[in-house]
């Protein structure tokens, strides 16, 4: 994983932190997903790769991710002494980061840079600052931002703070 700007087709290495990023291969990429495979084991003869293909499931609506951001809005309004920023960026790491963790597609992935970040040594603020450039609901599935959106409603009901649904 260490390369820089190793395929410069439509999207097959987004290098943020050396991290690979997933490739869809349909049939109109299946020879830019070969190119770019015979590249990667061109580097090196005795390297060893764990390849997965996993079938994309649906693909999450723009409503969704409005629906969160509409959220942290509020909340913040709620409390009225932080940003809509700041609330995403803890919904983020408390409940975004152990559902992500939990994803058959990104868990191993997400382990590995945590732990390379040392992320949960560091202090709250530091952890707050970092999760801002860590993909987390960008990452997730239909069904995981489902379940994302399920345990924000629930954690911040228990707080006392109603959050609504976009009418």
């Amino acid at each position: 994983m260490g390369c820089t700007n190793c395929y410069s087709g439509d999207m097959w290495w987004v290098l943020v932190w050396d991290i690979v990023k997933d490739f869809l291969v349909k049939l109109s990429t299946l020879s830019e997903a070969k190119k770019a495979l015979e590249g990667l084991f061109k580097g090196d003869s005795g390297a060893q790769f764990w390849l997965s293909a996993v079938k994309r499931g649906k693909k999450r609506s723009t409503t969704a991710n409005a629906q969160i951001h509409l959220w942290f809005g509020q909340i913040a309004k709620h409390y009225g002494d932080r940003s809509a920023l700041e609330v995403k960026c803890f919904c983020k790491d408390a409940i975004g980061l152990p559902i992500l963790s939990d994803s058959p597609t990104h868990g191993d992935k997400l382990s590995f840079f945590l732990s390379e970040l040392n992320y949960y040594k560091h202090t709250y603020e530091n952890k707050m600052k970092l999760i801002q450039f860590i993909p987390v609901t960008s990452e997730m599935s239909t069904s995981e931002i489902k379940m994302f959106m399920e345990q924000m409603i629930f954690y911040w009901a228990d707080l006392g703070i109603h959050i609504e649904h976009k009418r």
